[in-house]
């Protein structure tokens, strides 16, 4: 699993926000859809014959494994009967995956009890990320890449995911290459 990029530099030497300088220069945003970036708990799950067969959560290097060289997170399977992981199960337990074909999708587990409940929804369910049918409900029009158009535009987007809320970011996907690079609001300060 790679990170995604952030469409912009940040000031590493001060307060690690984003600066006006594009850093995602061979990105074709003409052939990219820009998606609501949902505020969870990322997630990998297995399925076979519309059935998660394995759950799977993020693993993020530790300082030690960085200063090994090891930047990039991976997943770790996830356990039913461990209390960190109970509200993944439920979201995925809350999941209906009748349309879900056989394979293994990336989601976000989003719900009352994970990162704070951002999106204001009630239980715990997953959204799969990966899956470009589920993503293109998700979708927004003429978001600008402009830095300064950028950062006036995100405060002021709904959620069309969650219930009354704002939005945490956006991702953009290239759908023929399958890159993809973010911003947050939080990225601007």
């Amino acid at each position: 699993m790679q990170k995604i990029p952030t469409i912009f530099d940040r000031n590493w030497e001060g307060n690690r926000k984003v600066n006006d300088q594009l850093v995602v220069t061979d990105f074709d945003f003409d052939n990219a859809i820009a998606t609501e970036k949902l505020d969870g708990t990322n997630v990998r799950l297995t399925v076979r014959n519309y059935t998660v067969v394995r759950v799977e959560k993020r693993r993020n290097p530790s300082k030690i494994q960085k200063q090994q060289g090891i930047k990039e997170p991976w997943y770790i399977d996830a356990s039913e009967h461990d209390k960190a992981d109970a509200y993944i199960f439920e979201a995925v337990k809350n999941t209906d995956f009748s349309d879900v074909p056989d394979g293994e999708w990336s989601a976000e587990a989003l719900g009352e009890k994970i990162q704070g409940n951002p999106l204001n929804l009630k239980g715990h369910t997953l959204f799969l990320f990966s899956l470009p049918e589920w993503r293109q409900k998700v979708v927004y029009e003429n978001v600008p890449t402009d830095f300064e158009a950028l950062k006036a535009w995100l405060p002021k987007q709904k959620s069309i995911f969650g219930n009354d809320c704002g939005i945490e970011g956006i991702v953009w996907h290239n759908l023929e290459t399958g890159e993809m690079c973010k911003i947050k609001i939080k990225d601007f300060g």
